[in-house]
């Protein structure tokens, strides 16, 4: 039988990862998120507002959102369907904050 040995160090305290949740924005401007995105994976965006067998909110919403909220089910399908994982959707909510319009 072997024993198991478990690094401590390693763990994450929930005040740490409360920290890093707080650094991710509510909202962007869909602007912010198409620079931060670039042409290539918008246009993927793009090609799922133009095919019909997608929901019509969730194209409704690609091609007429002026926001976009971290947290609705709406970015989720989004960002699974262009392939994003929720730290990649995470990260794209900081970057896209940055952006200065």
């Amino acid at each position: 039988m072997t024993n198991a040995t478990i690094d401590y160090s390693r763990l994450i305290k929930a005040r740490d990862i409360k920290a890093q949740r707080d650094l991710i924005p509510a909202e962007i401007s869909l602007l912010q998120a198409m620079i931060v995105i670039g042409e290539e994976k918008w246009g993927q965006a793009m090609t799922i507002a133009d095919n019909a067998s997608y929901p019509w909110a969730m194209r409704a919403a690609i091609r007429s959102a002026t926001t976009l909220v971290r947290g609705s089910e709406t970015m989720d399908t989004l960002a699974f369907l262009l392939g994003f994982s929720p730290e990649e959707t995470d990260r794209l909510f900081i970057e896209a904050a940055q952006v200065t319009l």
